[in-house]
This record gives C-alpha cells, sequence and structure tokens, in this order.
C-alpha cells in the first residue's frame, strides 16, 4: 500500500495519543503555537491581561459551577478565587489554572443529595476538604504517575456521561419549574412530559443566552462574549421586573467582606461520603494530570506531578473552609490563560485576585445573575465538551476503547458517581492488562557472520542440537506472560539437546507469573537435555533471576546481564552454547 507522507504527518496531528485525556489535543497545540511567541522581558502588563482575560471567564463558570453544585453560586466563585490562588501560588505547572470544573461540581452534587437540605453545604465542605487531604497525601506518596494508566476511553466516556447529566439536570431551571424523578433521565422525562408547567420568563433569557454564547465569540468581544451573554439576558429580566425568575440572591446571600472560617462537620461522615472523597479526589487529579503534561513550562523547568498533586488538595482544603466547592486543574481555563499570554504563575494570581475583588466591591451586580442565564451557560459548555470526532476517534481505536467508551458512558448515566469512577478505574485496568497481553508475541532470531541478528520464521516444534533465539514482544506481566506460554515451540519425547536463549533487555522487574512459565518450559528443556539460557537483562532482573537459579526453581539456568553493546550477551550465550554442542558431539 502507498502512503503519501503528507497525509501521514496530517492524521498524526488529528489523532490523539492513547494516552491523552479528552480535550488535550487542542491544548497541546494551543500552548506549541502561543509559546512560541514568548519574550525575555518583564511580564508583569502580559500576565495581568491573562488573569483579566481568565477572570471574566471564571465568573460566569464559577457561579455555574455552584448552581451545578447544588449550591450557591457565590461558592462556586470563591472556589474560583481560593484555586487560583493556590494554584498560581504552589503550582509546579506554572501556566496550568486551577479552578472549578463540571466534572467536580457535579460530583458534590450527586454525593451531598442523601444529606437533608440543611446540612448539603456542610456535607459538601467536608467532602471537599476529605477530597483535598486524599490528594495531598496521594502527592506526598508521589502517586503522580500512576493516573496516566486510566485508559482515554475511559475517561472520554466519563467525562461524555457528566456531560449528559449535566446538561440534564440544568433543565428544569432553564424552563423554570421543579422536574420529579429517581435520577437525570427520569427527571427529564418528567420534564417534558409537563411542558404545559413552563416557565417563560426564565425560558426565554436562557435561550437567549445560549445565542449569545454561539454568537457573540465570533465578534470583537472575543473571550470576554461570556460576561457580556450573562449580563444582557439578567438585565432585560430586571428592568421587565420578572420577579418569578429566581436570581442568585434568592439562592444564597452573597457575604460582605471575606467569608469566614468554616471547620467541616465531621459528624456528616459517611462511609459514601467517604468513598466519595475519593471518587472526587482520582476524577479531580486524573483531569489535572492531562493538563499539567500538556503545558510546559515557559522557563524551560520540568512540572512534578505529583508536587501538583499536593497544590491542588491545599487548594481545595483552602476552598471548602472559607466557603468555596472543589476545584482541580481546568482545560478550558488553562488553554484561554495560554491564548490571553500568560508567562508567568502571576496570571492565576491576579485571576484569583480580580475575581475576589468582583465579589467584594460589587456584591449587588452577582446578586442580580438570573439563575436560568447561569443554567444556559452551563448547557453551552457542556454540550461544546461533548466532543463528536473524539469519541468517533475512539469508536475507531478498537473493541477495548469501544467497551470502555460505551461501558463508563452507561454507567456514569445509570450509576451513583463514586460507584462509576471505582468501575472505570477497574476497567481501565482490565483494558490495559487485556489489551498489552494481546500484543505479547515470539520472535525467533539468527546470529549472522557480522554480529546482527536476522528474523526468521518460528518454528512449531524445538529442533535437535539446535540453538534457538528468541526475543519477545510486550508486556510479560500477568496475562502477558501467560500469553508467552502458548507460544512456545513443542518439545516431543524424541526431542534432543535444545538450546534456549531468551532475551529480555529492557525487562527490569520480574513478575511471579514470568517466573512460573519460564520453569515450566525449562523443566521440559531439561527433560531433553538442553540448555536455557536469559540474556540481555538489566540489573533489577539479572538480581530476581540469579536469586531462582540458585534455588530450586531454575537451578542451572544460565543468566547474563546485558552489556553497553546491545545484543552481546547472546553472542556470548550462542559461543558457549555452540561450545557445548560441540563437546556432546565429539566421539567418545
Amino acid at each position: 500500500m502507498n502512503i503519501n507522507p503528507e497525509n501521514s504527518a496530517e492524521e498524526d496531528k488529528i489523532k490523539p495519543p492513547e494516552d491523552l485525556l479528552p480535550g488535550e489535543t487542542s491544548l497541546r497545540h494551543t500552548v506549541e503555537t502561543h509559546l512560541q511567541k514568548q519574550t525575555k522581558k518583564s511580564t508583569f502588563k502580559e500576565d495581568l491581561n491573562a488573569g483579566l482575560t481568565v477572570a471574566m471567564n471564571e465568573i460566569p463558570d464559577g457561579m455555574a459551577c455552584g448552581l451545578l453544585a447544588g449550591v450557591s453560586p457565590i461558592m462556586g466563585l470563591f472556589a474560583a478565587v481560593w484555586g487560583c490562588l493556590a494554584g498560581g501560588l504552589l503550582n509546579s505547572s506554572k501556566l496550568m489554572i486551577i479552578s472549578t470544573t463540571s466534572a467536580a461540581a457535579f460530583l458534590l452534587y450527586q454525593l451531598t443529595q442523601s444529606y437533608p437540605e440543611a446540612q448539603r453545604v456542610d456535607a459538601l465542605i467536608l467532602l471537599v476538604v476529605l477530597s483535598g487531604g486524599m490528594m495531598i497525601l496521594m502527592g506526598m506518596l508521589k502517586f503522580g504517575n500512576l493516573v496516566r494508566f486510566v485508559s482515554y476511553s475511559v475517561i472520554t466516556g466519563f467525562l461524555a456521561g457528566i456531560s449528559v447529566l449535566t446538561i440534564l439536570s440544568q433543565l428544569p431551571t432553564l424552563f423554570g419549574f421543579a422536574a420529579e424523578g429517581s435520577n437525570k433521565i427520569l427527571q427529564t422525562v418528567n420534564l417534558f412530559q409537563h411542558l404545559e408547567r413552563t416557565n417563560w420568563q426564565a425560558l426565554l433569557p436562557g435561550l437567549a443566552t445560549i445565542a449569545l454564547m454561539i454568537l457573540l465569540p465570533k465578534t470583537p468581544l472575543g473571550n470576554r462574549s461570556a460576561i457580556v451573554a450573562i449580563a444582557l439576558p439578567s438585565l432585560l429580566i430586571f428592568f421587565l421586573h420578572w420577579n418569578s425568575v429566581e436570581i442568585v440572591n434568592d439562592v444564597g446571600e452573597i457575604p460582605k467582606g471575606l467569608p469566614s472560617l468554616r471547620l467541616p462537620d465531621f459528624s456528616l461522615l459517611q462511609p459514601t461520603l467517604f468513598s466519595g472523597a475519593f471518587s472526587l479526589a482520582l476524577i479531580t487529579l486524573i483531569q489535572a494530570a492531562g493538563v499539567s503534561q500538556s503545558v510546559p513550562n515557559p522557563d524551560g523547568s520540568r512540572s512534578n506531578m505529583s508536587r501538583d498533586f499536593i497544590s491542588q488538595g491545599i487548594a481545595n482544603v483552602s476552598s471548602g473552609l472559607l466557603g468555596g466547592i472543589g476545584v482541580g486543574g481546568s482545560l478550558g481555563s488553562t488553554s484561554l490563560n495560554i491564548i490571553a499570554g500568560a508567562k508567568s504563575r502571576w496570571s492565576g494570581i491576579f485571576s484569583g485576585l480580580l475575581v475576589l475583588a468582583l465579589v467584594l466591591l460589587l456584591p449587588g451586580l452577582v446578586g442580580n445573575v438570573a439563575m436560568p442565564v447561569l443554567a444556559a451557560i452551563m448547557i453551552f459548555a457542556m454540550a461544546s465538551v461533548l466532543n463528536f470526532e473524539e469519541n468517533k476517534q475512539v469508536w475507531n481505536a478498537g473493541l477495548p476503547s469501544r467497551i470502555g467508551l460505551i461501558g463508563t458512558f452507561l454507567i456514569t448515566l445509570f450509576m451513583p458517581i463514586q460507584a462509576a469512577v471505582l468501575i472505570g478505574v477497574i476497567l481501565s485496568f482490565t483494558l490495559y492488562f487485556f489489551t498489552s497481553s494481546q500484543l505479547v508475541k515470539l520472535h525467533r532470531r539468527r546470529l549472522l557472520p557480522d554480529g546482527s541478528f536476522e528474523e526468521i520464521t518460528l518454528p512449531e516444534q524445538l529442533e535437535n542440537d539446535a540453538i534457538h533465539i528468541f526475543a519477545v514482544d510486550g508486556d510479560l506481566h500477568f496475562a502477558g506472560a501467560r500469553m508467552l506460554e502458548h507460544q512456545w515451540p513443542k518439545i516431543t519425547s524424541g526431542t534432543r539437546h535444545p538450546i534456549i536463549i531468551l532475551e529480555l533487555r529492557g525487562r527490569n522487574n520480574v513478575g511471579a507469573t514470568l517466573i512460573e512459565v519460564l520453569e515450566k518450559y525449562y523443566e521440559k528443556i531439561q527433560r531433553a537435555d538442553g540448555r536455557f539460557y536469559l540474556t540481555e537483562l538489566g540489573e533489577n532482573s539479572y538480581a530476581s533471576f540469579r536469586i531462582q537459579a540458585a534455588s530450586e526453581v531454575l537451578h542451572g539456568m544460565h543468566i547474563l546481564k546485558k552489556e553497553a553493546i546491545i545484543g552481546r550477551s547472546t553472542q556470548q550465550a550462542v559461543q558457549e552454547a555452540q561450545a557445548w554442542l560441540n563437546d556432546i558431539a565429539a566421539p567418545g
């Protein structure tokens, strides 16, 4: 098949690697484009401008996430303040913005619904503080890289499910009347069965907001369009005296000055809340890990994912204690930060301070924002997250990816979020080991006179008085080792003096399953009066196999450590094996 190099390169740009999170592809493109414009001069002006741009985005997003979490939108604003400040001060990823996210907000909503309404804010604060503590602990234990094992397809399905549930959860606010049902699907069905109850004074401004969110970004307003999309419909409601429309002040009073310290009420702690805090921490960190790895620091310093775990943990503890909801690394806000020209961590700090100034200096303005308008903002944002192109790419990646995508999506729709997170993580690891084991393949090589190796056909059974050099592709842990067990050439009762040389270069960890698989085959080689060599071993695997070779398990197996020259230990094994064959072939 002929392949056009230009087309192939273009496809590589479009198709996201398997280890990226949804949205990372566009974020990385944004980073690569805008970081090329950096200069070494003072960055105060650029960072202040970026901070102002991000702050204008955080106002509608923070309020909408507060609404989504089932509490006052003001708690979303304060969360944006503490998240931006803590992240700006402590992140190792200097341009990453820590703020409210729809996934965390919806998790908080679901996890606190079992509490009486009077206790939900206290339960939410406890949940946020607990999850923050777990993030700090995971960061201190250096768990930063573990979250990358969660499958891209699973995260895509989870975020798609969260997006759909978020849209459905905002429909009653948009239509202006409550819906009944045990879950969001049934509530949506109930809502459309009773459309005659629609409050048109709520719905029309909401629809206008969505229209403005679609049209205004194409005007010179650009990134500032969200503020206008909130302000114009809210002003319309205010001047027309549509008093039936709920506003922010109706949901919760805006505090005068900074909110007071609010300690968690540990009497509300339940097993489900504790597991929910773990789910919240896990999802927040997984999402932020993708952001952190996609945003290189302007000064060339390397980001530390475990340190970013700690900074997000501190941000969540601060947010919970000071009147905010949960926060995490935000794809959208980080991308906007870079587009706006951020050059250092000060852009995030400025963003937090500017949002704080708005809440403290203009509380009346914030308090008159209409709730249906915020619901419309959230619906628009979540509809934008439903990237059908990304979902199509995951679907086309094969059966395991389809299982991860559809399975996690359906689980998220119909099961509690904490269960969906746990099942999604288990599914990720299952898919990882399944796909890894399918890639295991045994190859046979032949040593050429010039010292190089040629790959040849794998025999169905071992040859007598012959040297067989093997190498393995794929992961040899657990199921992968079992796949190797079924690929060994057969040994018959007439097989004599076979020699096996197995190259294991790059295998630095030896599992018990691989030891068992090698032991079983080695026993057959011994009964056929043959020899077994393991070559190209790294330090860790060499030490492990030496211990096994000194015991009854692999006693007598020849173990050779790798050298700087690739293949040297294998060549040495071939020479020893040939000398041994010559000795046993010599007459009497």
